[in-house]
């Protein structure tokens, strides 16, 4: 939970210099007053805690992108007292044909939710293709691919069954293409193949290898949710004694994990 002092007051009408000093050390030191504005309106009408990173904001190419989990979108939600459940995910391929369980070794093409909102019997739906969100260097989204499209998806349902709650907020799910970096391909006689200190001994890994380490340390630092944090664990067990800059994958996730939990409200979604 938060610091009493950081906890915003239904009376207050911008950051406290105490807030401000708090936004600075989570890495807004260079936001504008209108940022933390906006930033500012979005927290204190979502309800979430931008100190216990319930609500974050993120600056890209010099823009700012106020952002949460999927889990945040589900608890605004409900506290809205509105919020009547939801469909089944669905996926499909190029076919357009809509199936509840995805089982191809392919991504599926598109995903789709309905949201409802209370005393309807008709859901808000709304699809997410996977060339608009996906993003295919992403270990998790190569892992998960239709968990990953579902949830941007069931975002995009939940923003339009309450645009006054959510609209101007993202996922992170969303935001993930927009991390994409493209990156031109070492030559040949550059290439290198770092090693990577694993205990108790040094582990020679492949340039592809290497990379792919090293994506999965940084998305860990990202993930908002703890059944993908699970996933990569029993996806990557190799790699769980891997030490990047003074701590194991297996400690990071572990961590992570830690920290959802405390910050994190249990949630019913009906399905």
């Amino acid at each position: 939970m938060s610091d009493h002092g950081l906890v915003l007051k239904a009376d207050q009408d911008f950051w406290s210099d105490s807030q401000i000093a708090a936004l600075s050390q989570l890495g807004l030191s260079r936001a504008s007053k209108g940022d933390l504005q906006v930033f500012f309106h979005q927290s204190q009408r979502t309800g979430l805690d931008p100190f216990a990173r319930q609500i974050y904001m993120i600056e890209r190419g010099g823009r700012y992108t106020i952002q949460t989990s999927i889990d945040g979108f589900r608890i605004v939600a409900q506290r809205s007292g509105n919020y009547g459940g939801q469909t089944m995910a669905e996926w499909c391929g190029t076919d357009g044909v809509w199936k509840d369980i995805w089982l191809e070794s392919t991504p599926p093409v598109a995903a789709r939710i309905g949201v409802y909102y209370k005393g309807s019997d008709k859901a808000t739906y709304a699809s997410a293709k996977w060339d608009s969100y996906a993003n295919p260097s992403s270990p998790i989204w190569k892992k998960m691919p239709d968990l990953m499209l579902a949830k941007c998806a069931e975002a995009l349902a939940l923003r339009k069954a309450f645009p006054n709650d959510l609209s101007g907020v993202y996922t992170t799910e969303e935001m993930n293409q927009a991390d994409a970096v493209e990156k031109k391909p070492e030559s040949p006689s550059k290439a290198k193949t770092p090693a990577l200190h694993i205990e108790p001994a040094v582990v020679i890994f492949t340039e592809e290898e290497t990379k792919y380490i090293k994506d999965v340390f940084n998305e860990v630092k990202t993930i908002t949710d703890i059944d993908q944090l699970r996933e990569i664990w029993s996806e990557d067990k190799k790699y769980l004694d891997v030490n990047i800059d003074g701590i194991t994958l297996k400690d990071l996730i572990s961590n992570r994990v830690a920290e959802l939990k405390a910050v994190t409200p249990a949630v019913e979604v009906t399905e």
